[in-house]
């Protein structure tokens, strides 16, 4: 073999390996790129389902955030307070209450944000509540004429039958303070809907000819007691003129009163409208105490309801439901709720009397 040939076929031996590690090399790295591509993408795929919200079903849709201005309201049974002190007892009145400005809900929070409307129904207001009315927020002023005032209905006898009649006693201010008694009548006038107070008989100081004294002197309750304006009350001659809505505390109430009838221990009003509300079944029938909320936006607390369907139910149906709206929440703690079929909401609670205690 000659000597010189082997260097050469050495070298093609070496330059064969040399390609053929190449190709491997090359074969190697291009299966460690597609295998890192997808690595890469099986590693961001993992971030993205870690790191982004799931998507569920289809493209999310806007929602209704108001229905319309203003919530139907229907009560039944109910101790209605308004303050501490001054409250109606409400057989069954159908209203509408109604925000104030551009509030685009009712906000029972704040009593004075909204109005109630009126629309039919009855509720009684005690001797007791209208003497501290007249004490405390019509006559409660500085220069004011009267104090002390006390209310009674009683049962006189006129052309052989009984009528209801009125006597207030209280003092009146005349230079220095005098007791003073009217008695007379009251009665609606039902095209203004206003109370009218009409003097028949006045004394002071135990002298029954008041009255006939004032008389012959040109003076009358009108010229003896002037009331400022925006109180509720006007003199007129002999005669109180009561502006019923205006004596009571907020919410601002409003309403027709189609009929009042005088009771020996109050008030019987009755209120009428064009306005007829078609509620629907409640959601809970078979009770008798509840206050229902009807369509409109409604706030209480951290909550707000579009669209409302709200009983609050009284847990105890023995007797009225004691419901203070400016103090709603706390027996609202007390009980529980229930969200129906339909999704309306049921809140039994308890009477406040009892949780205020």
């Amino acid at each position: 073999m000659d000597s010189e040939s082997l260097p050469v076929a050495s070298k093609k031996e070496r330059r064969k390996l040399l390609i053929n590690k190449l190709i491997h090399l090359t074969i190697i790295m291009a299966v460690a790129t597609v295998l890192g591509v997808f690595a890469i993408k099986i590693i961001l795929s993992h971030y993205k389902l870690e790191h982004k919200p799931m998507e569920l079903g289809d493209a999310a849709k806007g929602f209704a955030t108001h229905s319309r201005k203003g919530t139907y309201m229907k009560l039944a049974n109910l101790h209605f307070r308004l303050t501490d002190e001054i409250s109606m007892q409400v057989k069954e009145l159908i209203g509408e209450s109604i925000p104030k400005g551009n509030i685009p809900f009712v906000n029972f929070d704040d009593v004075n944000s909204f109005r109630i409307d009126i629309l039919s129904g009855e509720a009684f207001v005690k001797t007791g509540i209208m003497e501290y009315i007249f004490n405390n927020m019509v006559f409660n002023y500085d220069g004011s004429p009267l104090k002390n005032m006390k209310m009674q209905f009683f049962d006189e006898e006129e052309n052989g039958k009984k009528v209801k009649k009125l006597r207030l006693n209280g003092d009146m201010k005349l230079v220095v303070w005098l007791g003073f008694e009217m008695t007379g009548k009251m009665y609606l006038d039902r095209e203004k809907t206003l109370m009218v107070i009409e003097a028949e008989r006045i004394k002071s100081m135990g002298n029954p000819y008041t009255k006939g004294i004032l008389d012959t002197v040109g003076l009358d309750m009108e010229k003896l007691l002037p009331v400022p304006t925006g109180r509720g009350i006007t003199m007129r001659g002999n005669k109180i003129i009561v502006e019923p809505f205006k004596i009571f505390p907020p919410p601002q109430i409003s309403g027709y009163i189609s009929d009042m009838r005088l009771h020996d221990d109050g008030l019987q009003l009755f209120f009428s409208s064009k306005t007829k509300v078609n509620f629907p079944p409640l959601p809970v029938r078979n009770v008798k105490n509840y206050l229902y909320l009807y369509k409109g936006d409604v706030k209480f607390g951290k909550l707000t309801m579009v669209d409302a369907r709200l009983q609050m139910v009284d847990m105890s149906q023995k007797n009225d439901f004691d419901f203070y709206l400016k103090r709603y929440q706390l027996p609202l703690a007390a009980g529980y709720s229930k969200i129906m079929g339909d999704g309306a909401v049921v809140a039994y609670i308890p009477d406040y009397r009892d949780v205020a205690k």
